[in-house]
């Protein structure tokens, strides 16, 4: 044990066997102040004294009196104060006004579009919230007061002041990134392996570049009408690889094969060899003639073949 824990606990020892009529106590573990300053009955309980004692705390932060520091209070101003333990000490928390993100980045986003930040950016703090309180007495006034503002790499760094002229103006530095965003559709609920995503499931919205890839599809129309290979989230880009268009013919499907050329044409019967979406092409099976031919899936159960050659492979 140390030199000094030695003797606190001896003062601690000496106090509890003092007489303890008259004493104070604390008045508890956690002191709220409105003001700048601590002051001794906001300490100790039964005291009426207006005596500025401490300073207070930031508003809105808090700071532990130790027992040491209560010991030299209680004996610098004639107080029959004694501890309980060796771990009294009490918690003084300073009230204040605090302004949030919500108060912030609308005054930040400002100073950046003047400085040539685009609408659909956003602003990114690299996760840290961005707060800060103020005396209750001093306005919510917020102003940028310098800006750096790199539009090649987005950096940027600002310098904001809180409360005015007031003396307890506060000061706050940000920095962060102006991130890029695009008009993308997203999905409004989770999509279901094997599930068609029809329009209703479709929505617009600004997606920040850096979370997107280059295989996200980029236009609604390519998405709807697509089926999910994977359970797909909600709020997310799509990539072309998590879907794939509706198979309108099956492996081994019994298929009506039109045979187009000039203007004439004629159907006849197929199996498929391979399954197919609209606009696939894939080889079919002529029963009749058992030769194989290449065509174009046009609809459900239905190929088009359209040059001379097939339609001979094709006849019985």
């Amino acid at each position: 044990m140390t030199r000094i824990a030695l003797l606190l606990a001896a003062a601690v020892a000496s106090f509890a066997l003092a007489p303890a009529a008259h004493a104070q106590t604390l008045r508890s573990d956690l002191v709220v102040v409105e003001g700048d300053l601590v002051r001794l009955s906001d300490l100790f309980d039964g005291v009426n004294s207006d005596r500025a004692v401490l300073r207070a705390p930031a508003p809105g932060r808090r700071v532990a009196v130790e027992i040491a520091q209560l010991m030299e209070i209680a004996r610098a101003n004639n107080l029959a104060w004694r501890p309980q333990t060796r771990f009294d000490r009490v918690l003084v928390e300073r009230m204040g006004r605090t302004l949030e993100s919500a108060d912030i980045v609308p005054v930040l986003r400002q100073a950046l579009l003047a400085e040539g930040m685009r609408a659909s950016d956003e602003i990114d703090f690299g996760g840290r919230a961005p707060s800060l309180s103020l005396p209750l007495e001093a306005p919510a006034d917020l102003e940028v007061r310098q800006l750096q503002f790199d539009r090649t790499n987005g950096r940027f760094t600002a310098t904001l002041i809180a409360g005015g002229g007031h003396v307890g103006a506060q000061r706050l530095t940000l920095q962060g990134r102006v991130m890029t965003t695009a008009r993308l559709p997203v999905l409004r609920r989770a999509i279901g392996a094997g599930e068609t995503i029809r329009a209703a499931d479709v929505e617009m919205m600004q997606v920040r570049e850096d979370a997107t890839r280059r295989d996200v599809i980029a236009s609604a129309d390519k998405l709807i009408g697509q089926v999910a290979r994977q359970r797909l989230r909600e709020r997310e880009p799509v990539r072309e690889t998590d879907v794939r268009p509706v198979t309108l013919v099956a492996r081994n499907a019994n298929v009506t094969v039109l045979l187009q050329m000039g203007n004439l044409s004629l159907s006849v019967q197929g199996r498929a060899v391979e399954e197919g979406a609209r606009g696939d092409t894939i080889r079919v099976f002529n029963t009749a003639s058992n030769r194989q031919i290449e065509g174009v899936v046009v609809g459900p159960d239905t190929v088009a073949v359209q040059t001379a050659p097939r339609v001979a492979a094709l006849k019985p």
